[in-house]
């Protein structure tokens, strides 16, 4: 499955950041950011859930 990594305008206006994770999984971390408010996600969420993620809210 093709990597991720990158960044994503979402259909609310908020932006999606998907990062490698290379912590203490190989998985992806995201960082959402809404009218200067960031929120960070960084446990190892797999591709696939990443890209069901974007799917749903792009």
């Amino acid at each position: 499955m093709k990597s991720p990594v990158g960044t994503y305008e979402l259909t609310s206006g908020a932006r999606l950041r998907v990062f490698a994770d290379h912590g203490d999984s190989d998985g992806y971390g995201l960082e959402i950011t809404c009218d200067g408010h960031t929120v960070r996600y960084d446990a190892g969420h797999s591709a696939r859930e990443v890209h069901a993620f974007v799917a749903l809210f792009t």
